[in-house]
């Protein structure tokens, strides 16, 4: 039997740890679950659906929503079974052998696993002292260009002077991954251009993570290529009524964000009073420093109390850090006492 080949970053694949603790603070999820309200209009539409049926391969109404909550046309959305895949989908489309992509960690540990998983060089770029990537800092060789802004791990905004570059770099692809974008209240300009791909998710704003939608706005002429070399209804009948109905409770779905963001600022206050050293966070978490505290032994206790956070002391780049999601009022303050209590 043929064994697969399976590159050396493949042999850890990105994963979150599933264990059962009474709070879990670890995967970025929204706190709080859709509104029972949303739940029964959701099963009056799977009542008498034609799931007989295969699905619409095009996913077209869902598509021109989608378009018109962004102001453009349906020809200029893509929808898949979650961001990754729709990362997947790019990556395949305009990376493989022969071609690169350029990310600078720290950031989301998937870029990496899908530039392995399609053959796709990587190109190791560099941030400045202050976390962030300064235009200047991309390689101008570099023919993917994955940017995560607001970034994961760091939570931090981009500088606004990286969204000049697509312009001055036509022969460049920019993948903008704009998944936490909805937690930063300061509305700054969007990425554009029609080199520049805008993925964006129902996981975390939403709080559909188990929905598993993901969506990428970009110029028309991308979203054929990426229509013409994946696979024929790969979106579910299913899924696809599902983020229509969200779309029609969006407001009501979107209302935790408010929430979520003044927790995220009590949690980085309270974290900064124990001695500790948050990233300033445009997102629904927090990385924090944990300074002369081995992070990895504080995850532990943590866990031992029945509080799940991440544990990112062994992600490139990041150092002898937590990163924590921001929970309800409740699970936060568990959190915050609990760790006190580890830390002494």
């Amino acid at each position: 039997m043929l064994s697969p080949s399976l590159p050396q970053v493949l042999q850890s694949s990105y994963h979150s740890p599933q264990l059962d603790v009474e709070v879990r603070l670890n995967t970025n999820e929204s706190p709080l679950a859709p509104p029972d309200g949303f739940l029964r209009d959701v099963a009056s539409r799977v009542v008498g659906s034609s799931l007989n049926r295969y699905p619409d391969r095009q996913a077209r109404e869902l598509r021109s929503r989608l378009g018109s909550l962004h102001g453009v046309g349906a020809e200029a959305v893509f929808v898949g079974n979650g961001s990754n895949e729709v990362l997947q989908a790019i990556f395949l489309a305009y990376g493989g052998p022969g071609r690169n992509v350029w990310i600078a960690a720290p950031t989301y540990g998937m870029y990496a696993q899908i530039a392995a998983t399609t053959r796709t060089e990587l190109l190791h770029g560099r941030r400045n002292r202050s976390g962030s990537v300064d235009a200047g800092l991309v390689d101008p060789d570099a023919e993917l260009v994955v940017i995560c802004d607001p970034n994961n791990p760091t939570g931090m905004v981009e500088p606004a002077e990286l969204r000049s570059l697509p312009a001055s770099r036509p022969n460049q692809f920019f993948v903008v991954d704009r998944a936490y974008h909805d937690f930063d209240l300061r509305q700054i300009p969007e990425w554009s251009g029609e080199n520049v791909a805008l993925v964006r998710t129902f996981s975390k704003a939403l709080s559909l993570a188990g929905l598993r939608l993901g969506y990428v706005v970009a110029d028309p002429a991308v979203i054929e290529v990426l229509y013409a070399i994946y696979l024929p209804y790969h979106l579910s009948a299913l899924t696809q009524m599902v983020a229509l109905t969200a779309l029609d409770w969006y407001q009501e779905l979107t209302a935790m964000v408010h929430m979520v963001t003044h927790e995220r600022d009590l949690m980085g206050a309270r974290l900064g009073s124990l001695g500790l050293a948050p990233y300033p966070s445009a997102t629904n978490f927090i990385l924090v420093d944990m300074g002369v505290n081995d992070a990895h032994t504080v995850w532990e206790q943590l866990v031992a109390r029945s509080v799940l956070v991440r544990d990112a002391s062994q992600w490139s780049g990041v150092g002898n850090a937590l990163r924590v999601t921001i929970g309800t009022p409740e699970e936060n303050t568990r959190f915050i006492t609990t760790l006190e209590e580890v830390l002494g």
